[in-house]
């Protein structure tokens, strides 16, 4: 028997002060995956917006900041490993807590998986098509999964250094492409179309249509959270990395979608998206065998996320583990490498087994949407909750520095403007695979409440003690 499972207090926990604003806030741009969100996502809302997707993304930014506001705030009063573990657990309650958290895992290991799958499916169409190279998809995928469960395992320094070249050079790609589409502008295009509202195909509502995607578009901004305990100054860093995180990027859209309507022609939306690769087009005309740095943007944006998805997930289920609510192997820490490795693993194991799931008995083409689906409806669940629970912490725990607008109405309007994103997404029904996809989420939520309800009567009071745990543990817990 080792030292660490006799003597709790003596074994390994994760490094403390290693990761400063700069690593933290790029936890939370990589995390939102600009470059995926570009090429994927921004055709989507210019079926709705049309040439006005800056509008969409503007007032899509000014919401966010509201979702923003419950995470800073719990960070400031709790800043902890454990994330939505321990915000919505001081909140709500052990149970309601488990529940958040079970969505929050199935967020951030869906929508990891949902990109390092698509990527792979991404690579292996393009090797076939320009060099006449079969690859298989899934070992693409797999080499990629690999990559990031290497990078987390040996370090959050490592990781998360890596994470910011990343997340920097896709932004500076992207951005390059941007500035040849305002230099080259498209058919047709008029420099003030995209800040006019009647620009869009149903003026304003088309505009708010379009901020429904707008917002899953930026959300991830909150990564930094569960790194709280490896962080320097957590309370002050974390809220400012995911204020930071979310100005960048919604800026980042802002212009992105702009430049993106002048390339392509502000008069010519329609085209732009039903193109199946309008960015594949556009790169090619302006850039010619330069398109290939888009798609080394693409590659970045997935490892990107893969990495700070890892990172959060490990360490929300790491704090699991110490407080009793996981089996105690998910709270075991690397003596050297200082990370939860066995939470790192179970992260990618799980991940790709979902990728090979949905790829294998569907079709890859549709891992990205079909996991990003089920990733989007957990955190829907994952905000709400959590915007509950800020109201409640507040006014049970911190009545001196209760205010109602902090605390009651930003987090409401926020809770709000999530509804039509919920509606969406389940209405009107998709077509086939996804509209398996809701289904599979319910599914999953009742495999977590089973698994609580199991946890609890084979190690009774387990969810009582872990509620405990954090309780106790104040601001910046190690659970030991």
């Amino acid at each position: 028997m080792t030292d660490e499972d006799t003597n709790p207090r003596a074994a390994a926990q994760l490094r403390r002060n290693s990761l400063g604003l700069l690593e933290l806030l790029f936890q939370g741009v990589t995390h939102i995956a600009p470059a995926t969100t570009v090429v994927f996502t921004f055709p989507i809302i210019a079926l709705k917006a049309g040439p006005a997707m800056p509008l969409s993304f503007l007032l899509s930014t000014v919401l966010c900041f509201f979702i923003g506001n419950t995470v800073a705030q719990f960070s400031r009063y709790i800043p902890s490993s454990g994330g939505y573990y321990s915000f919505a657990t001081r909140g709500l309650g052990s149970r309601s807590g488990f529940m958040a958290t079970w969505s929050y895992l199935v967020y951030e290991i869906f929508g990891a998986a949902g990109c390092t799958g698509f990527l792979g499916y991404l690579i292996s169409d393009m090797l076939h098509l320009q060099f006449h190279v079969n690859i298989p998809w899934w070992s693409i995928a797999l080499a990629t999964a690999a990559l990031i469960w290497a990078l987390t395992h040996f370090g959050v320094q490592l990781s998360a250094r890596v994470t910011a070249v990343l997340g920097g050079l896709e932004m500076l790609i992207m951005m390059a492409l941007g500035v040849s589409f305002l230099i080259h502008p498209g058919p047709g295009s008029d420099y003030l179309a995209p800040l006019q509202p009647s620009a869009s195909p149903n003026h304003f509502g088309g505009i708010l249509a379009g901020m429904v995607f707008s917002i899953l578009g930026l959300s991830g901004f909150e990564a930094p959270a569960p790194l709280a305990q490896e962080a320097r100054l957590p309370a002050k860093t974390i809220g400012r990395a995911i204020m930071l995180s979310l100005v960048t990027i919604g800026i980042f859209y802002i212009l992105a979608s702009y430049a993106s309507a002048i390339g392509w022609g502000t008069g010519n939306m329609a085209a732009f998206a039903s193109n199946a690769n309008p960015y594949y087009a556009l790169g090619h005309a302006l850039w010619g065998a330069g398109w290939w740095f888009v798609v080394l943007a693409i590659v970045n944006s997935a490892v990107g996320v893969g990495l700070s998805c890892t990172n959060a997930a490990s360490r929300v289920m790491y704090t699991m583990g110490r407080a009793g609510t996981l089996p105690a192997r998910f709270g075991h820490i690397h003596p050297s490498h200082r990370t939860p490795t066995f939470a790192i693993a179970f992260v990618q194991i799980s991940g790709f087994a979902a990728i090979l799931l949905v790829g294998l008995l569907l079709q890859p083409d549709i891992i990205f949407g079909f996991l990003g689906t089920i990733a989007t409806l957990g955190v829907i669940v994952l905000y709400a909750m959590a915007n509950l629970a800020l109201t409640r912490y507040m006014r049970r725990e911190q009545r001196a520095g209760f205010s109602v607008w902090r605390h009651v109405v930003a987090p409401w309007i926020a809770t709000l403007a999530l509804l039509p994103v919920l509606v969406v997404t389940v209405y009107p029904q998709p077509a086939w695979p996804y509209n398996l996809a809701p289904y599979l989420f319910v599914a999953v939520v009742v495999a977590g409440f089973a698994y609580m309800q199991w946890r609890e009567s084979t190690h009774p009071g387990t969810l009582r003690r872990g509620a405990t745990i954090l309780l106790r543990a104040g601001g910046t817990e190690e659970v030991n």
